[in-house]
C-alpha cells in the first residue's frame, strides 16, 4: 500500500512540477512570446531556454542538498519558490532580457520539482523494479504534459501568455500540496540516502568524485546531453514547424501533445524494458527511434499526412521520455546510491545543458535557413552517433 501511495505522490509532483508545467508547454509559447517581441524565433527560445541554464546550475545543488537533508524538505521549498517564480512572469514588461531572467529562475528554484526531486526517492525505495517505479511514476507526469499545452493554449486564449503562466503557477501549488502531504504517508522514503543506506543494504557505492573519474560518466552524460539537445531543441518547435507545414493552431498544439504521449509512452516502456533488458541496449534503442523521428519531421513536405507528422512527434518525445528513466537508472546501476543525489544532479546539469542548446541551434537554424529540414537532418544523425557511443559503457557494476 505505502509502495502504491510513494508512485501516486511521485506521479503526482511529476504532473505537476518543472518538466510538465514549463518545459511541457514552451512549444506552445514560443510563437506569441516572439510576436509580443517583435523579434525571431531564435530570441524567443533563447528566452524560453535560459530555464534549462537555471535547472543545469540547480540540479548539482539540490542533489547535494538532497543527499545531505532529504528529499521532502528541498522538493518543499522548491515547489514554493517554483510557483512564486511563474507568478513572476505577470510582473514588469515583456523584454527579451526581462523573460530570460525569469525563465532561469523558473528553472533554478523549480528544480526540486522535475525528475531531480522525485526520482531519487523511487530509487531508494524500489530496490528490484526499479525501472518499473519510474514507469508508472512517468505516467503522471506524461499526463501533466499531454494536458499541460491545452490548459496553457485556453489560458492564453482567455488571459493572455503572462497571465497563462499564472494559472500554471496556481496548477503546480495545488498538485505539488497533494504530493507533498502523500509523502508524509512514508517519510522513510525520504531520508537522506546516505543515512537510509547504511548497514550496506545497497552495497558499496561510488562517491561523486569516484563517478566522475570514470570514463562511462562522461560517455553516458555527453550522449545523453547531445540527445537531449535534439529532442527538446524538435519538441519546442514542433508547433512552430507544424503551423509552416500549413497546419491550423489547434492542429500544431495537437502536435504537442503527440509529443508528449510518446513521452509517456517512451518512460513507461523505458522503465519496464530497463529491469529486463540492459540499460545501454534501452538507450540505444530510444536514441535510434528519436533518429526515425527526426527523419519524418525533416522529410515531410508542406500539406503532409497529419498522422505521418503526429508520428514523428511522437517518436521525438519518446526519446526524450526515455531519457528522463534512462539517467537515474544508469546513475543506480553504475554509480550506486550513497551519493545518488550529487552523481544525478550533475548529470541532470549536463543534460539541462543539452536542453539549453538545442531550442537556441533550432531557432538559430531557421531563422537563417527559413526551414527546419537541414537542423532536422543534422539532429538525426547526432542521434545515431549517440547511439553507437552508449553502447560501449559495459556491463552494471551494481546490478542490485
Amino acid at each position: 500500500m505505502r509502495s502504491a501511495i510513494l508512485l501516486l505522490a511521485t506521479s503526482l509532483g511529476l504532473a505537476g512540477g518543472y518538466t510538465s508545467l514549463f518545459a511541457g508547454t514552451t512549444g506552445v509559447f514560443l510563437l506569441p512570446i516572439a510576436s509580443s517581441l517583435g523579434s525571431g524565433r531564435a530570441v524567443a527560445s533563447t528566452c524560453l531556454a535560459m530555464a534549462s541554464l537555471g535547472l543545469a546550475l540547480g540540479a548539482p545543488i539540490a542533489g547535494k542538498l538532497m543527499d545531505r537533508y532529504g528529499a521532502y524538505r528541498v522538493i518543499a521549498w522548491s515547489l514554493a519558490l517554483f510557483v512564486a517564480s511563474f507568478l513572476l512572469i505577470c510582473v514588469g514588461p515583456a523584454t527579451p532580457l526581462l523573460i530570460g531572467f525569469k525563465t532561469f529562475v523558473i528553472g533554478l528554484l523549480g528544480v526540486a520539482t522535475s525528475p531531480v526531486g522525485y526520482l531519487p526517492i523511487l530509487a531508494r525505495s524500489f530496490e528490484r523494479r526499479t525501472g518499473f517505479a519510474f514507469g508508472v511514476a512517468s505516467i503522471g507526469a506524461g499526463i501533466g504534459a499531454a494536458s499541460a499545452p491545452w490548459v496553457a493554449r485556453w489560458a492564453m486564449t482567455r488571459y493572455g501568455w503572462e497571465q497563462a503562466y499564472a494559472v500554471l503557477g496556481v496548477l503546480a501549488a495545488v498538485m505539488g500540496v497533494a504530493a507533498l502531504l502523500l509523502l508524509r504517508v512514508d517519510r522513510q522514503a525520504t531520508l537522506p540516502i546516505p543515512a537510509a543506506s547504511r548497514g550496506g543494504k545497497h552495497g558499496p557505492s561510488n562517491s561523486l568524485r569516484e563517478s566522475l573519474a570514470e570514463p562511462r560518466f562522461w560517455i553516458i552524460s555527453i550522449s545523453i546531453a547531445i540527445v537531449a539537445a535534439v529532442g527538446l531543441g524538435s519538441i519546442v518547435h514542433i508547433p512552430a514547424l507544424l503551423t509552416d507545414k500549413g497546419l491550423s493552431a489547434n492542429q500544431a498544439v495537437a502536435g504537442a501533445a503527440f509529443s508528449a504521449i510518446g513521452l509517456t509512452i517512451g518512460r513507461f516502456g523505458a522503465g519496464v524494458l530497463l529491469d529486463i533488458v540492459p540499460a545501454r541496449v534501452v538507450a540505444c534503442g530510444a536514441f535510434l527511434l528519436g533518429a526515425v523521428g527526426g527523419l519524418i519531421l525533416a522529410t515531410s513536405s508542406h500539406n503532409p499526412s497529419y498522422a505521418l507528422l503526429a508520428t514523428g512527434a511522437a517518436l521525438t518525445g519518446m526519446l526524450v521520455g526515455a531519457e528522463g528513466d534512462l539517467m537515474p537508472f544508469l546513475v543506480k546501476r553504475y554509480f550506486g546510491l550513497s551519493s545518488f543525489g550529487s552523481v544525478y544532479g550533475v548529470m541532470i546539469s549536463l543534460f539541462c545543458l543539452g536542453t539549453l542548446g538545442g531550442p537556441i541551434l533550432f531557432g538559430i537554424a531557421f531563422d537563417r535557413l527559413q526551414s527546419y529540414t537541414p537542423v532536422m537532418m543534422f539532429a538525426s544523425a547526432a542521434c545515431v552517433v549517440s547511439a553507437f557511443a552508449i553502447t560501449l559503457i559495459g556491463p552494471y557494476r551494481y546490478p542490485r
